[in-house]
C-alpha cells in the first residue's frame, strides 16, 4: 500500500495538480482548460477577475475521474452570488484523492466590475493535504488575483496569478505550493461560436499553452474541442442548456494514461 501511495504522489506531482488546481469544471476540461476568459459560475475559482463580470447568481457541482481511477477523482462545488452594485461574492470547494491520500481546497472570492468592460477579483484559498496510516497532514493558505477586460464584442483578455504569496507546505525544506501566472484571450466569431487560448507558467514547469473551441449549432446544444501542450492532452465534450439549467460532459485524453472523463451541472437563478 505504501508503494501505491508513493506512485500516486509521483503521478500527482508529475502533472502539476498537487494542491493548486489550475482550472475546474467540465466545460473548462472540454476546451483544454482554456477558461480564463469565461465568466460562468466556475470563474469563482478559474479567474476571480472574470468572476467580477458574473451576471447571475449560480451554483454548480462537478466530478472528474482522472485516468479512470477512482482514487484520482475530484469533486468540486462552486457558488457565486451576484449583486448589482456591491460586486460578486463566491465560495468554492474541491476534494481530490481517497482515504490514504487526500487533497482538499476551499476558498472565498470577491469580484467587482470597475467599468462596463473591466473587472477584477481576489480569492483566499485554504489548502490541506492528508496522508493515511498516521502520516499526518499539512495546511496552508494562498491568495489569487485576476483581471478581465472585455475589449469589444469579439475580443476578451484575462490574467490570473495563483498563490501570489508563495505559501509554504514544509518550512524545514522550503517546500511551497506552485505559483502560477496565466494570460488568456478569447475571440467570439458570433454568439454561437468562440475560440479561446491561455498561456500558463509556474516557477518550475515549462510553459503550458491551452486552447479550445466552442460551437453552439442549436440554442440548447454546444460542442467543444480543446488541447493543452504540457502535458499534451486533447479534449472534447458537449453542453446542454435548458432555461437556467446547464449540463456539461467532457473528457481529456492522454496518450499514455488514457481518458479523464468529467461531468458537471450548474443552475443560474433569475
Amino acid at each position: 500500500m505504501k508503494k501505491f501511495i508513493l506512485s500516486l504522489l509521483i503521478l500527482t506531482s508529475t502533472f502539476g495538480f498537487s494542491q493548486v488546481y489550475t482550472q475546474l469544471g467540465a466545460r473548462s476540461n472540454a476546451i483544454g482548460g482554456a477558461s480564463l476568459s469565461l465568466n460562468d459560475v466556475w470563474s469563482v475559482y478559474n479567474n476571480p477577475g472574470a468572476f467580477g463580470s458574473l451576471e447571475k447568481t449560480a451554483i454548480g457541482v462537478s466530478y472528474e475521474n482522472r485516468f479512470l481511477l477512482k482514487e484520482l477523482s475530484t469533486q468540486s462545488l462552486a457558488f457565486g452570488y451576484h449583486t448589482e452594485k456591491a460586486g460578486n461574492f463566491g465560495i468554492h470547494f474541491q476534494q481530490y484523492g481517497f482515504n490514504l491520500y487526500r487533497e482538499m481546497q476551499g476558498g472565498l472570492t470577491y469580484g467587482m466590475r470597475f467599468y462596463d468592460n473591466f473587472s477584477g477579483g481576489v480569492s483566499i484559498n485554504y489548502h490541506r493535504i492528508s496522508l493515511g496510516e498516521n502520516y499526518g497532514s499539512k495546511n496552508s493558505v494562498s491568495a489569487a488575483l485576476g483581471l478581465y477586460y472585455d475589449m469589444n464584442d469579439q475580443l476578451k483578455f484575462s490574467m490570473r496569478v495563483l498563490n501570489l504569496n508563495r505559501a509554504k507546505l514544509a518550512a524545514d525544506q522550503d517546500e511551497r505550493l506552485p505559483t502560477t501566472f496565466s494570460l488568456g484571450l478569447m475571440y467570439e466569431f458570433s454568439d454561437k461560436a468562440f475560440w479561446t487560448i491561455d498561456a500558463e507558467k509556474d516557477l518550475v514547469h515549462p510553459l503550458n499553452v491551452k486552447s479550445g473551441l466552442e460551437i453552439r449549432p442549436h440554442e440548447i446544444f454546444s460542442v467543444r474541442l480543446g488541447l493543452q501542450t504540457y502535458p499534451f492532452q486533447a479534449a472534447f465534450g458537449f453542453g446542454l442548456q435548458f432555461s437556467q439549467f446547464h449540463l456539461d460532459m467532457s473528457s481529456m485524453w492522454h496518450s499514455q494514461l488514457g481518458l479523464s472523463p468529467s461531468a458537471g451541472i450548474h443552475y443560474e437563478f433569475k
